[in-house]
């Protein structure tokens, strides 16, 4: 399907410059087919540092991985909360798959708590306004991070 991981990387990234989630549904879903047995973070941190210059576009590409956009009539509408976290957090300083992660179920998981704590406060009643902020314990968030981990490997069959 792909002659290496950067033709993978571009080809995600034009399809998140372009808007269209069926594409890409088709590429994360033809993975596991292809020479490629795992999708990892590590793959998508490439993919976001390709999409650092476009915040727009970067967001975009949390919203399609929180499962918020799944069909090109979704670019459409106005109102995607986690888009828009996705972007305050960005445009903040923090980095998709590093400081957060989008996840399945419209969920950012904030991994640097350290970091998100160090935004200036009007930043951080933004987000606690929109959104229900849920704390958990080191151990929980290992479990979490595990589990997110568990829904980006994909294994050949």
């Amino acid at each position: 399907m792909f002659a290496s991981i950067d033709n993978l990387i571009e080809e995600v990234v034009s399809h998140c410059l372009e808007r269209r989630p069926e594409a890409l549904d088709k590429i994360f879903d033809n993975l596991h087919s292809s020479e490629y047995q795992h999708i990892t973070l590590e793959l998508l941190e490439k993919i976001s540092i390709s999409l650092q210059n476009d915040t727009e576009s970067l967001a975009w590409f949390c919203g399609y991985m929180a499962s918020e956009i799944n069909c090109s009539e979704d670019n459409h509408q106005q109102n995607y909360p986690i888009t828009e976290l996705a972007k305050i957090l960005v445009l903040s300083g923090m980095e998709p798959f590093i400081d957060f992660t989008p996840y399945p179920g419209s969920r950012i998981v904030i991994v640097n708590t350290v970091k998100f704590e160090a935004l200036p406060q009007s930043v951080k009643a933004v987000v606690q306004k929109a959104f229900d902020l849920l704390e958990r314990n080191d151990l929980q968030i290992e479990q979490m991070n595990n589990a997110l981990l568990q829904e980006f490997v994909i294994s050949k069959e």
